[in-house]
């Protein structure tokens, strides 16, 4: 049996630890407070939940094939047509049917170091070669190098908008500079898993430069504002050229019956999702500010995260947090050995997290 060559050094995705793990890890029961794997505090949609219970007597049939109903809604959210619509067990899926569709060995994709790891798994899967650009001092994209960098193997770029882990945006004279420049031969991926966090309105959204004709394909979760993590639900809009191979090349059934029911069931709910995202905004600003009262470098975020560096004690911060059973992210794997993410939780949560960094640094309340 010969393995793929390029297969030999692949490492698995580092996922964040689950709260069974945590509680086996620590032989505890309390309550832990889940601040490292970007979902949301909320906990499901109540429609979602009464969705489910009354879907579970169906699950022995197969859904129907093509979705239609969830794509004909979100079609209608973002004023496209339901055949640019193609839906994903998770949005990570969608990336795969891009690399099946678009991507022969030795073909080239650029992505930005770091950003979400998952483009360079692909990349590594399907034996595509990596250019990685480093972000700027402002850890934004830096797309005039993504530009020089382009070349005639370049098949696909890859940019994570707001940026993780960092939770930076780009501005719009940026974007309107890059695609003029970008080879029409390229796919730009703007992956917008965080976009319906962005807070400030002059930040445009991938939909506005697929609607002007660029060949754009945009990434989108129903695992961070809508709740659905565990359901495993995500999607992509983009021309129809493209969507229909994407959709040739997705298997069949590849969205559960419940997770589609699910979808559907969240789109109706416009309070809980407003919810979703107020409790976000709130609770960014008000960690973004005790973090720096306390002398922490915080980066701006429009995510439901903040990247926050926390010098040469930030492993001891994780460690002592996680005893604590306080889950945040460290991001050395990132290339950030000094900096932790931390998700945005519920006020509770996060007055927590702060109140146990002051005990951590000795700052009596």
């Amino acid at each position: 049996m010969q393995i793929k060559s390029y297969l030999k050094n692949l490492s698995p995705y580092p996922p964040g630890k689950t709260i069974d793990e945590i509680k086996r890890e620590l032989n505890i029961s309390e309550k832990i407070c889940k601040l490292n794997s970007n979902e949301n505090p909320l906990g499901p949609s109540p429609k979602v939940i009464e969705v489910l219970k009354n879907s579970l007597s169906q699950i022995h049939y197969y859904p129907e094939a093509s979705y239609w109903k969830l794509r004909e809604t979100l079609a209608k959210m973002w004023n496209v047509l339901p055949e640019q619509i193609i839906l994903g067990n998770g949005s990570n899926e969608i990336i795969d049917f891009i690399f099946k569709t678009l991507v022969e060995p030795d073909d080239e994709i650029i992505i930005s170091k770091p950003s979400f790891l998952m483009y360079e798994k692909f990349a590594q899967i399907y034996g595509a070669k990596i250019k990685a650009i480093a972000l700027t001092e402002e850890l934004t994209h830096n797309l005039d190098e993504i530009l020089k960098n382009i070349s005639e193997k370049t098949k696909i770029i890859f940019l994570d908008h707001p940026h993780n882990p960092s939770g930076s945006i780009i501005e719009r004279k940026s974007w309107e500079k890059f695609l003029e420049k970008v080879p029409s031969h390229i796919l730009i991926v703007i992956d917008e898993a965080y976009g319906d966090f962005i807070e400030n309105p002059s930040i445009p959204l991938g939909i506005e430069f697929l609607k002007r004709g660029y060949k754009i394909l945009v990434l989108r979760t129903f695992s961070k504002a809508w709740g659905l993590a565990g359901l495993r639900l995500g999607y992509g809009i983009t021309f129809l050229e493209l969507s229909k191979i994407l959709d040739l090349v997705r298997q069949p059934f590849n969205i559960n019956i419940l997770a589609y029911k699910a979808g559907l069931a969240v789109l109706e709910d416009k309070e809980y999702i407003e919810k979703s995202i107020n409790i976000v905004k709130e609770g960014r600003k008000y960690l973004t500010e005790a973090l720096t009262d306390l002398g922490f470098k915080v980066y701006p975020s429009q995510a439901n995260f903040i990247m926050v560096d926390f010098g040469e004690r930030a492993e001891i911060f994780y460690k002592e947090l996680f005893k604590r059973g306080i889950l945040v992210r460290p991001l050395k794997a990132y290339g950030f050995p000094n900096a932790l993410r931390i998700s945005i939780g519920l006020p509770e949560e996060n007055k927590l997290l702060v109140e146990n960094l002051k005990d951590l640094l000795n700052i009596s309340p």
